[in-house]
């Protein structure tokens, strides 16, 4: 690959979401510092752009970069994670290549009840579940306590908390509210599936690679709590939460239910039409017959890049360091919209 211009476009909101977490003293990696700083390394030219909110500002700024890629790290515009796929449209109306998935790969993995419906016409399996919008109070007789309340269409475990477990109907229709009035997104009720919280990340487009299985453990954490993935456990450095917590590569998940959650992983993220990278969290558990059953939670076609997050953590065990893995995201998108000349070295043309 020849020395490249790269724009990385993130998150506005993450400066000020740093400097409130340092000041009271935690930690708070911002991934577009981190990818900028690898790919300066590795001799490319790189400017780093906030999203603003002002529109009128941001296609002026956007339609006058000089860059061969724009690295798109935003899931949000004004805060709004719903809007994460409008980033990616306006990229493409203005017609600048950009890494990851595109505006309709993005709604359909944000959306948790379209894409469940997408893999239920593929066969694929998830939790039972029901979708309740604001002011109506429904119940799928098939679904049974416990149930996991979350809403529809946020990622990154929003909403998602000890209490978003509930075993009685005063629990669930307190967690409706919550989700209602506080997050303002119709609620999703899934079967709580009792297992283990597992994570393939895939890298690809015609060609589909899923990474090693990385696994969240919560063997420390108490037998009366539900064993979820909480916004606590990830994002809250120091809590209880993350303390009871820890990650890994699991060794013994047999080698042949090991491949076909590999190929569950990959099959969803072509469905849901995921582009160059994403993550795809699932839950595996064995019966006491010794079946092996593994379910898709959901799709995240724009998965945190961090160097300690999941995606690049499995990146490293499949033998891509963390600059490795950024030039290979940036390739696949290259490679994807007709660009192959910058992947050559600058002296072969």
């Amino acid at each position: 690959m020849r020395k490249l211009k790269v724009a990385v476009l993130y998150d506005e909101i993450e400066d000020r979401e740093k400097v409130e977490a340092e000041a009271e003293g935690k930690k708070f990696p911002v991934a577009y510092r981190q990818l900028e700083q690898a790919l300066r390394e590795r001799g490319h030219t790189v400017n780093v752009m906030p999203l603003s909110s002002d529109v009128v500002d941001l296609v002026s700024r956007i339609s006058n970069l000089d860059c061969d890629i724009i690295f798109n790290l935003a899931e949000t515009f004004g805060g709004v994670s719903q809007h994460e796929q409008n980033v990616a449209a306006l990229l493409e109306l203005l017609k600048k290549p950009f890494t990851g998935s595109g505006s309709i790969g993005l709604a359909l993995s944000q959306d948790k009840e379209l894409s469940k419906k997408i893999l239920a016409f593929h066969g694929i399996r998830y939790p039972k579940y029901a979708v309740i919008d604001s002011g109506k109070v429904e119940w799928s007789d098939d679904l049974r306590f416990p149930v996991l309340v979350k809403p529809v269409s946020q990622d990154g475990s929003i909403g998602v908390d000890i209490k978003a477990v509930v075993h009685t109907i005063k629990g669930l229709m307190e967690r409706i509210s919550y989700i209602h009035s506080e997050l303002h997104s119709p609620a999703l009720i899934e079967e709580y599936i009792d297992g283990r919280e597992i994570y393939v990340g895939v890298l690809g487009n015609e060609k589909v690679e899923a990474l090693p299985i990385f696994e969240m453990g919560f063997s420390k954490s108490s037998e009366d709590e539900p064993k979820i993935a909480s916004t606590e456990a990830k994002w809250e450095e120091g809590s209880e939460a993350a303390r009871n917590t820890f990650e890994f590569f699991p060794t013994d998940i047999p080698q042949e239910v090991y491949e076909k959650i590999q190929k569950a992983a990959a099959l969803t993220f072509r469905l849901l039409k995921l582009r160059d990278y994403g993550r795809i969290d699932m839950r595996v558990r064995q019966r006491t017959g010794g079946d092996w059953e593994y379910y898709i939670i959901e799709a995240n076609g724009n998965p945190h890049l961090e160097m300690e997050s999941e995606l690049p953590k499995a990146a490293m065990k499949h033998g891509l360091d963390y600059p490795d893995l950024l030039e290979k995201i940036i390739e696949l998108a290259l490679d994807r919209i007709g660009s192959k000349a910058l992947l050559q070295p600058a002296n072969s043309d």
